[in-house]
C-alpha cells in the first residue's frame, strides 16, 4: 500500500509573463545586496525558520522539464493508457516529462524517483472553456510526496488532458514549466522536512515517514482546506510555493511591499490563505512570517 503524506491540490493561477528577473533596468548587483541587507533588517522581527533548497537541484528540474518538450506529445483523453505494464495511467506527454526529471534526478546524485500520470477522473480536461481558470498554461492537477519506498523517495505529479479544442499556439510553455516546477518544489519541501526529522530523532528515513503520518501535528484530522493549511509543515511548503509566484511577478521590494500590505486581491497560494483562514489572526501570522523568509532567501 502507498502511503501519502501530502495531498497537493493545485490551485489554479495565471502568471505574469515578465517576471522581475527579466528586467534589464532593476538594479545592479552591489545595489541589489544592499537593498535585500536593508530589506533584512526591516523585516527581522518577522523572519522564521523554514526550509531552503539547492538552488542547482530546483534550476536542474526546471530545466528538464523545459528541455523535454513534453507538451509537444500526445496528451488528449484518447492518448491516456496503463504506462509500462503497472496501473499508473499516463501518455505521451506524461512519459516524456517522468523521463527527463528521473534522468535529472539521476546526474544531481539525488535519491528522488518521479511518478507523472495523467487524471482519468470526469470533468478536468482542459479546455479553452476550463472552469477551473487553468487554460492554456496549467496543466497540474495534484501532487504528492509518497515518502520513502525501496531506496527512493517518490514525488507523484498528476496532470490534466487536453481537449481537442485545446490551441498549442495559445501555451506560454514557460508558464507551464513554472508551474509543475513550483508544484515539484513544495513537494521538495516535505522531502527535506523528512530527512531532517530523520537526522534529528536518529532513526531511518522510513521509520521517520511513519511517525510522520502519524503526528496530529503534521497530518491534518479536520478534512477542511483550512485545516489543511494550518499544518505546520505545510505552511511551510505552501510558504515556499508563494514565494515562488510573487517573485516571478515582481522584485523582492515589491513583494514585500505586497505582503505587508496583506492586499486582499492578491491570487495564488497566498488568496488561498487568505480566504481558508483570513478569520485565523494566529494561524495568518505563521504564514506571512514563513513567507517574509522564504522571499529573503530565494532572493540571494
Amino acid at each position: 500500500m502507498k502511503i501519502i503524506l501530502d495531498f497537493h491540490m493545485d490551485r489554479i493561477s495565471k502568471q505574469s509573463k515578465l517576471g522581475w528577473r527579466d528586467s534589464k533596468i532593476w538594479l545592479t548587483t552591489g545595489k541589489l545586496i544592499k537593498t535585500m541587507k536593508l530589506l533584512l533588517e526591516n523585516w527581522r522581527k518577522y523572519v522564521a525558520e523554514a526550509t531552503t533548497l539547492d538552488p542547482e537541484v530546483k534550476q536542474g528540474f526546471k530545466q528538464a522539464i523545459l528541455d523535454s518538450n513534453f507538451w509537444t506529445q500526445p496528451n488528449t483523453e484518447d492518448d491516456v493508457d496503463e504506462v509500462g505494464g503497472t496501473t499508473n495511467m499516463g501518455s505521451p506527454a506524461s512519459e516524456a516529462l517522468m523521463s527527463a526529471l528521473n534522468t535529472k534526478a539521476e546526474e544531481l546524485g539525488t535519491d528522488l524517483n518521479f511518478v507523472i500520470t495523467v487524471t482519468i477522473e470526469e470533468g478536468y480536461e482542459l479546455s479553452p472553456d476550463d472552469q477551473f481558470g487553468g487554460y492554456p498554461n496549467n496543466w497540474m492537477m495534484r501532487g504528492q510526496y509518497r515518502g520513502p519506498q525501496d531506496g527512493l523517495h517518490t514525488i507523484w505529479v498528476e496532470l490534466r488532458p487536453i481537449s481537442e479544442e485545446y490551441d498549442m499556439d495559445d501555451l506560454n510553455a514557460g508558464e507551464l514549466a513554472m508551474k509543475i516546477s513550483t508544484t515539484i518544489n513544495h513537494e521538495l519541501v516535505h522531502y527535506n522536512q523528512l530527512k531532517k526529522q530523520a537526522d534529528s530523532k536518529g532513526i531511518s528515513e522510513e521509520e521517520a515517514f511513519e511517525q510522520m503520518i502519524k503526528d496530529p501535528k503534521q497530518m491534518d484530522q479536520t478534512k477542511t482546506r483550512g485545516g489543511y493549511l494550518s499544518r505546520h509543515n505545510e505552511v511551510d511548503a505552501f510558504a515556499h510555493e508563494a514565494a515562488e509566484e510573487l517573485l516571478d511577478k515582481y522584485s523582492p521590494e515589491e513583494a514585500l511591499e505586497l505582503i505587508k500590505k496583506k492586499d486582499s486581491k492578491l491570487a495564488g497560494v497566498v488568496g488561498d490563505y487568505q480566504q481558508a483562514l483570513g478569520d485565523k489572526p494566529e494561524e495568518m501570522q505563521k504564514f506571512w512570517k514563513k513567507l517574509y523568509t522564504q522571499i529573503m532567501d530565494q532572493s540571494q
